[in-house]
């Protein structure tokens, strides 16, 4: 392992094409853990360029990080929102598979779902940004500020896409505190009255998504369901299942064990889709330790045609 001091001309590793260290990296192909701004950008912490791989924010056209990604194909830890995505936590694209926040075309995760393409570590419904700290581009998502078309902060926010921690007044609601929102699409802890209610506690509109229970034609809850789209965190019996525990519908995520066609839980699958946070035999594998599929993507190693993780790198 490299040191975080360590410059370039003392890195053991060359800086060609594919390259990859923990520190700062200009060449085709960077992967460090702070700061890149190449073509092929992979750090752990920020990123702009067209293949970005960090730790933290990620907003090229390849995005690989632990954190957050909003490339056409992200995989990290926490969040990622490109076409197929696959994380620990978030997930909003066409196949979302999270353990907790997903708004998606498919969203399944253990607590709330709500827009079409949601990806952050809270909550998010722009068409890319994921990160924590501040964006000001088309597609924002920090934890503190934004004033951006789509803004996603943690505390305040005024554009289109309003997404913060405490109050949002925009179309699309979504903070992380658990009291109250009343815009077009309200996602908190608590309580929602809007189109699309998704809180902790109770729902009572059209699509109901809380951590509690629900009752509406999508339930999205953290404990039971028995709506047409179960999405819960324990059990499931409705067409699609997706709960924290067991699932045997057609289409499986949990966070334990699934056997339906697209299995994305968060210990084993072995489905034609696997996306776990250990193990995955399947297609497409992304988990959080080790993967063999032809995209690989995890935090520790990495074998498959695309390598990029935080410690390792290997063609």
């Amino acid at each position: 392992m490299r040191s975080l001091t360590h410059s370039k001309t003392k890195c053991p590793c060359s800086t060609s094409s594919l390259h990859q260290g923990w520190v700062n990296e200009t060449d085709n192909v960077r992967h460090d853990w702070v700061n890149e701004t190449d073509t092929g950008r992979h750090d752990g912490v920020n990123e702009t360029d067209t293949g970005r791989h960090d730790w933290v924010n990620e907003t090229d056209t390849v995005r690989h990080d632990g954190i957050n990604e909003t490339d056409n194909v992200r995989h990290d830890g926490i969040n990622e929102t490109d076409n197929a995505r696959n994380d620990w936590v978030n997930e909003t694209d066409t196949v979302r598979h999270n353990g907790f926040n997903e708004t998606d075309n498919v969203r399944h995760d253990g607590i709330n779902e709500t827009d079409t393409v949601r990806h952050n570590g809270i909550n998010e419904t722009d068409n890319v940004r994921n990160d924590w700290v501040n964006e000001t581009d088309t597609g924002r998502h920090d934890g503190i500020n934004e004033t951006d078309n789509v803004r996603h902060d943690g505390i305040n926010e005024t554009d289109t896409v309003r997404h913060d921690g405490i109050n949002e007044t925009d179309n699309v609601r979504n903070d992380w505190d658990g009291v109250n929102e009343t815009d077009n699409v309200r996602h908190d802890g608590v309580n929602e009255t809007d189109n699309v209610r998704q809180d902790g506690v109770n729902e009572t509109n059209n699509v109901r998504q809380d951590g509690v229970n629900e009752t509406d034609y999508v339930r999205h809850d953290g404990v039971n369901e028995t709506d047409n789209v179960r999405h819960d965190g324990f059990n499931e019996t409705d067409n699609v299942r997706h709960d924290g525990v067991n699932e045997t519908d057609n289409v499986r995520h949990d966070g334990f064990n699934e056997t339906d066609n697209i299995r994305n839980d968060w210990v084993n699958e072995t489905d034609n889709v696997r996306h776990d946070w250990i193990n995955e035999t399947d297609n497409v594998r992304h988990d959080g330790v080790n993967e063999t599929d032809n995209v690989r993507h995890d935090w520790i190693n990495e074998t498959d045609n695309v390598r990029n993780d935080g410690r390792g790198f290997s063609r």
